[in-house]
């Protein structure tokens, strides 16, 4: 089974749409999620995952309990460098849990890094080159890979972030970096039950921006290109046995 996460029902609103077979669950007394069929794949879908604390927990319980092999997070993230702008998709390479602050030079422990983890966590080559490919299939839209800071912080100036920033890179990335709240979360969990994961979010605003309803419906509408790649990816990885078997061994 795939999994497509979201912070909102608007998220996942056009994987719902196009989804068959459709029934509802509610896990963990609160969240509910919806299960079907897209492309003849099992997808499972749930929003209203806003922070890393929630999507590391549900990660964690739906992987095990509906033997998920492939996690998706999608929605939206906010761009800290101007080579990356509002309106573009970001595809994650890299993701660092950013509100995690446990610096120990004796252990080499860095700035994000989790102990016992490395400081980054890497998504999947494979699973990136399906989706670049259904993007080039099926959208005109514009997508970059990019590394993600995540944090449960919603930021909204650059002064806030001053700490990530060194020596013109921000958190040794120099390039294409995003801000979103819930990344870490699902790629902890992934990393511990060795299952690939990927984000996908719809760049809204440059971080110093205002935040308002025009941005927002912007962003929004690109929601149709990230559904269209998507459904197309599940499609082509639900032909690759590889990447279908291979949950546990990541």
């Amino acid at each position: 089974m795939i999994m497509i996460i979201g912070s909102q029902h608007d998220d996942i609103l056009y994987f719902e749409s196009v989804m068959s077979n459709k029934r509802e669950e509610t896990v963990l007394g609160k969240y509910k999620v919806k299960i079907g069929t897209i492309f003849n794949q099992s997808v499972i879908l749930v929003d209203q995952v806003k922070t890393n604390y929630v999507s590391s927990i549900l990660t964690l319980y739906l992987v095990e309990k509906y033997y998920v092999f492939l996690v998706f997070v999608v929605g939206r993230a906010i761009a800290f460098t101007h080579d990356i702008k509002p309106g573009d998709i970001a595809i994650s390479k890299y993701v660092v849990a950013g509100d995690v602050d446990q610096v120990n030079e004796e252990e080499n422990v860095k700035m994000c890094q989790i102990p016992g983890f490395e400081q980054a966590f890497v998504c999947q080559d494979d699973v990136i080159g399906y989706l670049s490919s259904a993007f080039e299939k099926r959208t005109y839209a514009s997508y970059k890979t990019a590394n993600f800071i995540s944090t449960s912080v919603d930021y909204h100036r650059i002064e806030q972030v001053a700490h990530f920033h060194e020596c013109e890179h921000t958190m040794g990335f120099g390039e294409k970096v995003v801000f979103d709240c819930n990344s870490a979360g699902v790629a902890l969990a992934c990393q511990l039950l060795k299952v690939p994961f990927l984000s996908i979010k719809v760049i809204e605003r440059y971080l110093d921006a205002p935040n308002d309803i025009e941005t927002y419906i912007k962003s929004i509408n690109q929601y149709i290109n990230v559904g269209k790649a998507l459904v197309t990816c599940i499609g082509d990885i639900g032909h690759n046995e590889v990447i279908t078997e291979e949950r546990g061994r990541y």
